[in-house]
């Protein structure tokens, strides 16, 4: 962690965020874009490296001042990760295109299924082939 800009009244603590996200490291106050920031210096966990994060004061649910211990206690329990990243897993058109022809046939399968008798249409009101039937009834209707 860079010391170098903390102010010199900072003080180990527990910062609850809104979203449920609860951060604990050296906390201080600070200034970014002409805005008053909350610094949390997180210091270094079993999983990740000690990093800072500022956060406006609109985000802050609670800050409670703690002692060091306590607030490294607390940052290895959290393992806050510094950076999440959401990068979504992408399949190959070979393996959409199988997954694909899956369902169809699941569907096929599915509308083959016999429907209800009489008397359970009365009481069920939608027979399952109707679920699954092609929208050319909505068509006639218009």
């Amino acid at each position: 962690m860079d010391n170098s800009n903390v102010n010199d009244n900072a003080q180990w603590g527990i910062v609850e965020l809104m979203g449920h996200k609860v951060v604990a490291g050296k906390v201080s106050k600070s200034e970014m874009l002409g805005k008053p920031l909350l610094r949390v210096d997180v210091p270094q966990t079993s999983a990740f490296p000690e990093f800072t994060q500022f956060y406006g004061e609109t985000a802050i649910y609670c800050i409670t001042f703690v002692s060091e211990d306590v607030a490294r206690l607390t940052a290895e329990q959290a393992k806050v990760n510094p950076v999440s990243v959401y990068a979504p897993d992408l399949v190959t058109k070979k393996y959409f295109d199988e997954t694909v022809k899956e369902y169809q046939e699941r569907l096929q399968r599915l509308r083959a299924l016999p429907g209800p008798s009489d008397e359970e249409e009365e009481g069920i009101g939608h027979k399952i082939s109707d679920l699954f039937d092609d929208d050319d009834e909505e068509g006639e209707q218009q």
